[in-house]
């Protein structure tokens, strides 16, 4: 009986014990426990372009948020997971990190192991790096840069970067060896004056704020992609604006280029949505997928090669384009004599949103440039443009557009200013747009335009009478090889539909019913202002601290001279539902890229800590143990029953 009696109470030990511990799970986070979970499963929004944490720019502090204290040379920290190291702040967990002060001379580094997710949230941040980036991104799965409401930020880095910086490949003064997400409603402000602004090896997400960026090369540089939503970006430039190795996708919110050479380069530029005004000493938009020809056929039909990426690539070919499907892009550049405003190596796509380009006249000026020459169209099934430049190198749009587009290359250039307008039969002005700079070409198209009916082209004092008889038509004679327009030529030529030139003609009065009118140069926004001591990279532990003062930040680079008579790009735009990027008429020629399928079953991924914490595993150990124990002594006592 004695036995029987031992038995029950080891039972009722061993099940006490057992409850102590689930209740010690359960209670975790209070006794200071960090939760593991699966830092993938975090769920898309939208299209799935965009990840929820990507477009949470307003998360809450919790029980483990780290704060961080800026001062001069230093930093305090309360909590865990960061030091102050070497005149600046590192970062070495995964988890929530609050950031506030000023660095004189240092850099915020994040350096955590590889599966770790990083929040930073910046709340009046200023920070000065004279030979590094002031935010480097050593190591992480992938880091939150939020910028909080009201707060302004700036990042200023020196013209020399130390032999250190160099060897990593450093390249901006924000500089990121893994993805980085910019979200939020405060402002950031990026002045490089080493070479790039925001230097990124992986992706580059910005889904909020007002960032302001300036940069001797390029203002943004990313080797995979560059997916923009919802924010308000200024970027003045020495090389590209925004450059991206491989995909630039652009929902929503505001891009302003007041100066770069290119603007916007990548090998496929997807415009969704969104105002996008650049500013190019060179070409505006810029696909620039290589070309590989061998002769014979391309993959359009064409008379070259595979379009390809410049990066290295497996398997079939990329391809190289650019596409609008919503949105406005403006592109206006007065000093080119060899420029475009839409270049692509491969296809131009515009099926919806507004296009206006402005190039000079003369020259080698192509408002709208495909690679014809290697089996790339211009297909045009929705939008307005009204694309100006130069007439010697102008292509047609291609036959397989279904609407109705017209290049229109005038006898003479039309002076800057002077308007371009279309007329209906009654008189009417259907479209409207007077350019800044002389032009001698005009490629446009709108939905006004109606196969059949009559239309005056209005360009100065040169006007030209046309009947649509086909999709698309081309006037006058260009240089360009071109598309097959309504003649099935290669370009150049006069084209049937009663056209005339006249140099005293007054056009008919226009009544402004249902006109599109437009004109003026906009006037820029305001903006606002490891156990053995060393971490995943290598990076020294947590000993010691040094750096130097090493002044003021430097000022940024003076901003051009402004046309008065625009208005003011205002506050980022809402938000526009996500367009259908799965219905595509493909006998139209629409195309669809490849995009990042949703999750399935994923909820809005919560902020964890990667690593399980040593209290856990002992918690682990301690229950292994217990049972154990339990186990041997029942058979022992059930043995000697």
């Amino acid at each position: 009986m004695s036995t029987h009696k031992n038995i029950d109470r080891v039972c009722i030990l061993v099940l006490l014990l057992t409850l102590l511990l689930t209740a010690g799970f359960m209670n975790g986070e209070k006794l200071g426990l960090r939760a593991a979970a699966d830092e993938d499963a975090e769920g898309y929004a939208g299209t799935g372009y965009f990840t929820e944490n990507d477009l949470d720019g307003s998360w809450e502090d919790n029980a483990y948020t780290t704060y961080i204290t800026l001062s001069g040379d230093s930093a305090k920290v309360s909590g865990s997971g960061a030091y102050a190291y070497d005149g600046g702040v590192v970062i070495a967990g995964g988890g929530w990190y609050v950031l506030s002060g000023t660095l004189t001379d240092g850099s915020i580094t994040v350096d955590a192991y590889d599966s770790s997710k990083v929040w930073l949230r910046l709340e009046g941040v200023e920070v000065s790096c004279a030979d590094d980036a002031c935010l480097i991104i050593d190591q992480a799965e992938k880091v939150f840069l939020t910028l909080a409401e009201g707060s302004a930020n700036s990042f200023t880095s020196g013209a020399d970067y130390s032999a250190a910086a160099l060897e990593d490949g450093t390249g901006g003064a924000i500089f990121a060896h893994d993805d980085l997400t910019i979200n939020g409603s405060g402002s950031l402000t990026v002045t490089a004056n080493y070479k790039h602004g925001i230097d990124a090896n992986d992706s580059l997400v910005v889904t909020g704020g007002t960032i302001t960026v300036t940069a001797p090369q390029d203002g943004i540089h990313v080797n995979d992609s560059f997916r923009f939503r919802g924010a308000d970006l200024t970027v003045r430039a020495g090389d590209d604006a925004i450059h991206s190795d491989g995909e630039l996708y652009v929902e929503s919110g505001t891009i302003l280029i007041p100066e770069c050479y290119e603007g916007l380069e990548a090998v496929t530029v997807h415009i969704a949505g969104g105002d996008v005004t650049v500013y190019p000493s060179d070409d505006g938009i810029n696909a620039n997928g290589a070309v590989s020809g061998t002769g014979g056929m391309g993959p359009f039909g064409g008379m070259g090669g595979e379009a390809l990426p410049q990066t290295e690539t497996t398997g079939t070919s990329a391809e190289t384009w650019i596409r609008v499907s919503g949105g406005k892009v403006t592109v206006i550049n007065e000093t080119g004599r060899d420029a475009d405003g839409l270049d692509s190596n491969g296809s131009i796509y515009i099926e919806g949103g507004t296009i206006l380009v402005s190039l000079p006249g003369d020259g080698g000026n192509n408002a709208l440039d495909y690679g014809s020459e290697s089996g790339g169209e211009l297909i045009v099934t929705g939008g307005t443009v009204v694309a100006c430049g130069g007439s010697s190198m102008a292509e047609a749009f291609s036959a397989s557009s279904t609407q109705c587009a017209i290049l229109y290359n005038l006898d003479a250039a039309a002076p800057a200013g002077e308007a371009f307008r279309v007329l209906d039969a009654a008189g009417s002005e259907v479209l409207s747009y007077t350019p800044p700079c002389a032009y001698s070409s005009v490629a446009f198209s709108s939905p006004a335009l109606t196969l059949g009916e009559t239309y005056t082209l209005c360009a100065g004092d040169e006007w030209q009478e046309v009947t649509l008889s086909d999709t698309t038509t081309q006037l006058g004679t260009s240089g360009g090889m071109g598309g097959m327009g309504n003649m099935g030529g290669m370009g150049g030529g006069m084209q049937p539909g009663g056209g005339q030139s006249t140099g005293g003609f007054t056009p008919p009065e226009q009544s402004g019913d249902g006109a599109t009118d437009f004109s003026g140069r906009p006037t820029p926004p305001e903006r606002s202002g490891g156990e053995d001591g060393t971490m995943p990279s290598g990076r020294p532990g947590p000993w010691g601290q040094s750096g130097e003062n090493s002044g003021e930040p430097a000022a940024p680079p003076s901003s051009p001279d402004w046309d008065e008579s625009g208005e003011s790009g205002g506050e980022p735009a809402d938000l526009p539902s996500p367009p259908d990027m799965e219905n595509g008429d493909t006998e139209a020629g629409s195309f669809s890229p490849v995009q990042t399928e949703p999750k399935e079953g994923t909820e809005s991924a919560e902020a964890e800590e990667t690593s399980i914490g040593t209290g856990i595993w002992l918690m682990l150990g301690a229950a292994a143990a217990v049972l154990v124990v339990g186990i041997l002594l029942a058979a022992g006592f059930r043995k000697n029953t």
